[in-house]
């Protein structure tokens, strides 16, 4: 009788690449929060990394969301403070449409930043063409 010498692992390392391609398609899917529909800004913006954000979204109607649950602007603060007690260095990223009016906007960035957000980022578009 004769022993094997050789595994042959290529089809292990197929299945796995498979995986990692599959993962990396549906991650982003996953891990943001966008089924909010809100038209922000266009600017010049580098491309964010996936990651866990507290996302709160300020359409043009005047509705708010915190991760895409519709929240009254009273519980905000609140809101802010609970998500905050889980991670003190989530990001967070603020959603706005672009035809809000500023003040809004930066009412909304002061809560924010009076509850202890250490990362605070404003969501844009890209502007074509870069």
């Amino acid at each position: 009788m004769r022993r094997m010498s050789n595994i042959d692992i290529l089809p292990m390392a197929c299945v796995g690449l498979i995986l990692v391609l599959a993962m990396m398609v549906i991650a982003p899917m996953v891990m943001t929060h966008t089924q909010t529909p809100v038209e922000v800004p266009r600017a010049h913006t580098a491309e964010t990394k996936t990651e866990e954000n507290l996302t709160i979204t300020f359409n043009a109607g005047g509705s708010l969301f915190v991760n895409d649950k519709e929240i009254a602007l009273e519980q905000l603060t609140e809101t802010i403070l609970y998500e905050l007690e889980k991670d003190s260095f989530q990001l967070v990223v603020i959603r706005a449409d672009k035809d809000v009016l500023h003040v809004d906007v930066m009412e909304i960035l002061a809560k924010v930043k009076s509850c202890g957000a250490k990362r605070i980022a404003c969501a844009t578009k890209k502007i074509k063409g870069e």
